[in-house]
């Protein structure tokens, strides 16, 4: 009797255990609810999660920055004119006509972190549409001077009517997959509010 009930205990607390880590699996996943919107400059706005705190000292050209220390999970985007991009960058003879506007400003912002990281894995840029723009979206793992473990970048750059903007979110490697659904959902809650 003693074994029945024993074995009887075990099955239960086994079936709860499970039942638990589904809800905690699903918890994890990114939810309406556990974000903020965010609008600057009557220009655009986006979707934060609620842990994440606005921060200042990122990347003095973004116009929107956020981290979470206690996730290690950090968001920039960086916005600039389309036509000053391209004039700049046909000075520099670094502008490829065969490429859209936007592929030119993913070469050259990948370019610009090149300078600051060594880059490890780098997956291929896929093109989709983020609220009826045009957006191309990649990931990357870097090694960063002065820091010991290797970051996982989540890049998105989406080609509004007067700008390009690059989003930026990134985190350690080691706790990339639990954020990238995040990630995603604040990539793809970038929209134009003008």
């Amino acid at each position: 009797m003693r074994i029945k009930f024993a074995f009887l205990c075990t099955l239960v607390l086994c079936c709860t255990a499970c039942k638990n880590f589904k809800s905690d699996e699903k918890d994890a996943e990114a939810k309406d609810e556990d974000f903020n919107t965010i609008k600057i400059n009557n220009e655009y706005q986006i979707s934060v999660p609620r842990f994440m705190n606005g921060t200042t000292g990122l990347n003095e050209e973004a116009s929107l920055q956020f981290q979470s220390l206690l996730k290690e999970t950090y968001l920039i985007i960086i916005e600039e004119p389309k036509a000053g991009f391209e004039e700049v960058y046909r000075d520099l003879e670094q502008y490829d006509d065969e490429l859209s506007v936007l592929q030119n400003y993913r070469d050259a912002r990948l370019k610009i972190l090149s300078r600051t990281t060594e880059i490890i894995n780098k997956s291929n840029s896929k093109s989709y549409k983020v609220n009826g723009l045009d957006a191309e979206s990649l990931e990357l793992d870097a090694k960063v001077n002065g820091v010991d473990d290797e970051i996982s970048y989540f890049l998105t750059f989406i080609d509004g009517n007067e700008k390009v903007y690059m989003l930026m979110c990134w985190t350690l490697k080691n706790k990339k997959e639990e954020h990238k659904k995040t990630f995603k959902t604040i990539a793809e809650s970038f929209e134009l509010t003008d």
